[in-house]
């Protein structure tokens, strides 16, 4: 068989499986549509379901205590004050801030997103794209089985998404196909099921696709930069989360520095789904309200603000798996405050960080935002077509590494240069702090040769140690591609590359499986050499419960000066 008749079998083969995939879909959950028994999670009547449609793993209650009671009586009244409003829209800005941040009644959710994302205007200027984009998925969306086997697993313990090809999970496939073809630049990530899953929980299809397309390109709000390849825009927000910490909360900042947590660790889905499956759901939709109505820098103020709330008890946990677990894992099951006391102090948070001129970060550069005209349809190369993989990395993804190897030597300097503890790696001069890519990419360092590697799925990318090589200069060049390191754990080994058979590189990332991979190992890697750095990848641990605040205290210079926010807030 000539290479030509071989790239044509496979386009056969990739047409024929998205043919497939599609109509399973159209045919929903029509009885002739089989599904394995593994795909449908089992269903117990007497599970408790909560307000937003999730199940959760005990009994329904017998009654209804008065915090609740309460909690439904002034909705009630909200919700008769927010029909007012909406009757007469828009509103006065400041009454609009005040009852946002008091919280948007779920029966009317839908209907001031509608109005928050401009969403009646997108549909009625654009007639007709939406089912002409998914027609042209259906055709040669290079996307389909990646975005298949995310609508598989997103909020399956919710009843909208709970069985497979129900109406929840097809609106949730089509609006990514037809998003992927509608902004082909930017095509399709992992993160953005999240986001699209939300939107449907109110919104119906086409509604949550212009919804989308608003989150992500509107300079507002500015997803594009968070999902397009080199995730510029989680770079820029990281480096000034860094900054506020550094600045304000130097102690927590020190502490985290010092057990190699960094914030790429527990921050990737912060920023990419706005704390959606990192703090309770209803908090969350609280955090959406807002971020709708204020825009991006609502997610910086809300970070800091976590941390705040319960920088005494992540004081307390000594070693990196603890602290990861607890930002992850518990504080979405018990955050510890009201959603009313968490706003609240997120509107105090936002104030001292706009007195500080903190508030937001520098500004974006052009890379992230969309440079191609949407909707315009853009024919994948033969590569994408037959799902072929790449046996390198693209220039932006090269620059990603030596950007973060950059950053993580500048931290390590001023770890040095500032961090004092009487037994810490960092005063011993065993090893230095080095901060952590794995959530992206999986970054270690190899004892072998004392160098920088990143791993990932059978290839790892080495730069030479500068006593090695004093000429490399983070240089672009010294990035060398190998085999799979033998010190590696199987989980990463065999962990997912970034890119899949069917698309490039950065519609690949699987944040859930790489955070589960970095958090089930641990490789403490010791270099010989006291000027090297060392790359901790590690296990969940335990962890606590907030803790109160204390009253506001001007910024100092010693470690006890990270209470620069005054933030009070009464224990749960």
């Amino acid at each position: 068989m000539t290479d030509g008749e071989q790239q044509d079998a496979l386009v056969k083969r990739s047409e024929d499986e998205r043919e497939d995939i599609f109509r399973r879909y159209e045919l929903g959950m029509d009885p002739s549509n089989v599904v394995d028994p593994w795909e449908n999670p089992t269903f117990e009547l007497y599970h408790r379901t909560d307000k937003y449609g999730f199940l959760h793993d005990d009994r329904l209650p017998d009654t209804r205590d008065a915090q609740e009671l309460q909690r439904t009586r002034i909705e009630m009244e909200r919700d008769k004050k927010w029909m007012k409003m909406l009757g007469h829209w828009p509103p006065p800005h400041d009454k609009l801030h005040k009852r946002v941040y008091k919280g948007i009644p779920d029966r009317v959710r839908r209907v001031v997103w509608l109005k928050l994302l401009s969403i009646q205007q997108s549909i009625d200027s654009n007639a007709g794209v939406y089912s002409r984009m998914l027609q042209l998925a259906r055709k040669y969306s290079t996307e389909t089985r990646q975005i298949d086997a995310d609508v598989n697993r997103q909020f399956r313990d919710n009843l909208a998404f709970r069985e497979r090809y129900n109406v929840k999970q097809c609106s949730l496939f089509n609006v990514l196909n037809a998003y992927s073809i509608y902004n082909s630049e930017l095509g399709y990530c992992q993160g953005m099921a999240c986001v699209a899953g939300v939107l449907l929980l109110y919104l119906n299809e086409e509604e949550a696709f212009w919804a989308l397309n608003s989150l992500i390109t509107d300079p507002k709000y500015g997803m594009h930069g968070l999902f397009i390849e080199g995730f510029p825009k989680l770079t820029r927000f990281i480096d000034h989360h860094d900054r506020i910490m550094s600045k304000i909360m130097r102690k927590l900042h020190k502490h985290f520095t010092k057990h190699n947590v960094d914030a790429l660790l527990y921050a990737i889905k912060w920023f990419f789904v706005v704390f959606v499956e990192r703090v309770p759901f209803s908090l969350s939709l609280r955090v959406w309200d807002i971020f709708m109505l204020d825009g991006d820098r609502v997610i910086l103020s809300m970070a800091i603000n976590i941390l705040y709330l319960h920088k005494d008890e992540l004081l307390r946990l000594k070693d990196m798996d603890a602290i990861i677990e607890y930002l992850q894992v518990k504080l979405h099951k018990n955050f510890g405050y009201s959603d009313d006391e968490a706003i609240q102090s997120l509107e105090r948070v936002m104030k001292k960080l706009k007195d500080l001129k903190l508030d937001v970060p520098p500004p974006a550069k052009s890379n992230e935002f969309p440079t191609r005209k949407l909707g315009d349809f853009v024919e994948a190369d033969m590569e994408k077509k037959i799902g072929r993989r790449r046996n390198d990395y693209t220039d932006a993804e090269k620059q990603v590494i030596t950007d973060v190897i950059s950053r993580q030597e500048q931290n390590a300097i001023e770890v040095q240069s500032t961090v004092s503890y009487e037994t810490s790696e960092c005063a011993t001069g065993d090893g230095y702090s080095m901060k952590t890519f794995e959530s992206i990419t999986s970054l270690a360092t190899s004892p072998a040769n004392s160098s920088y590697s990143l791993y990932s799925n059978g290839f790892v990318v080495t730069t030479i140690d500068s006593a090695q090589d004093p000429a490399r200069s983070q240089s672009i060049h010294n990035l060398s591609y190998l085999q799979p390191h033998p010190a590696l754990p199987n989980g990463l080994q065999h962990m997912r590359h970034s890119f899949s058979s069917d698309s490039d590189s950065r519609n690949r990332l699987d944040l859930d499986e790489a955070l589960e991979v970095l958090q089930r190992q641990q490789l403490p890697l010791h270099p010989k050499n006291p000027s090297s750095q060392v790359v901790y990848i590690m296990q969940n641990g335990g962890g606590g419960g907030g803790r109160p605040m204390d009253g506001h205290r001007e910024a100092a210079d010693d470690d006890d000066d990270d209470d620069a926010l005054s933030v009070e807030n009464t224990r749960l």
